[in-house]
Parts: C-alpha cells; structure tokens; sequence
C-alpha cells in the first residue's frame, strides 16, 4: 500500500524546502545536468552542514549500470536497516531542454528500481522525500509512487 503525503514548506522559499528535506533523510541522491547550478550547490552544503550522505548522480548512460555503482557506494554508508531517501536535482528551467521531464522520469525510475530491487544492497529504502519541482525532484516523486515507497512531496 502505498501512501502519498503532501507537504508545505515553512518558507516559500526553495532553500528552506532544500534544508527540509535534507534534514529529513539519511541520504540525499542528487540527479543533475548541472551540479555548478544554485540549487545544487545549495544541496550539496545542507548535505554536509547536517552531516548527511550524498551521491552525485549525472543522467546520462544506462541507468541501470549506474545504479549497481550506487549500490556499492550504500554498502559503504552506515545507514540505517530501512533508510529515508531524498531525490534532488536539476528543475527543467535550469535543464534547459537537454532533458524533457519523460526522460527525467524514465532515468529515475530505473534508477530507484534497480537500487531498491537489488539484493545486495544491506539497507532498505524505507520512504523518500522530493521537492515539488518539475525535473528530478518530480521524476524523483512519480518513481517512489509508482515502487510502492511512502512518499513525501514537500
């Protein structure tokens, strides 16, 4: 059963959101075109302000190739049995037409598929947390849904 929770950010502003989320996961994967952009930057330091793991992940190649890599890269983590997942990444804005949102989704999908379906990864994704924007934070929302995962849009 799968729940779905919508959430308001305390600001209206997308830092907050950002902090938000990354506060409220073990594990931030951030998927990205453009890592030099603000709102990653922004990630990437309330990542390491909150002490919290992060992977780079740029959409390009098979993804489920990268997902294998991803997994080794979680054994590595001491993360909790069942771990909060938060999927950032590029809005469609600062993407700039070199990805549409259905190969966004599509990346992603595969993507969080083959992390969770995979055996060897010693810890569960137990939920996933995503902002609302277009780009991977909504590709981030549609696959956590459709996998089945307890998912928080805020």
């Amino acid at each position: 059963m799968q729940n779905l929770i919508l959430k308001e950010s305390s600001s209206e502003h997308y830092k907050v959101r950002t902090e938000e989320n990354v506060m409220a996961s073990d594990l931030t994967i951030a998927i990205a075109i453009d890592f030099d952009s603000f709102g990653e930057k922004i990630t990437k330091e309330y990542t390491n302000k909150h002490n919290k793991k992060y992977i780079a992940v740029y959409p390009d190649g098979n993804p489920v190739e990268k997902a294998y890599k991803i997994v080794s890269k979680l054994n590595e983590f001491d993360l909790p049995q069942k771990f909060t997942l938060n999927i950032a990444g590029n809005g469609l804005a600062t993407m700039k037409g070199k990805m549409l949102q259905n190969e966004a989704d599509e990346f992603t999908y595969l993507l969080l598929k083959t992390i969770s379906q995979n055996p060897k990864l010693n810890s569960k994704i137990g939920a996933v947390v995503t902002g609302g924007q277009t780009g991977f934070d909504e590709a981030g929302a549609k696959a956590a849904i459709k996998l089945g995962f307890e998912t928080t849009i805020n």
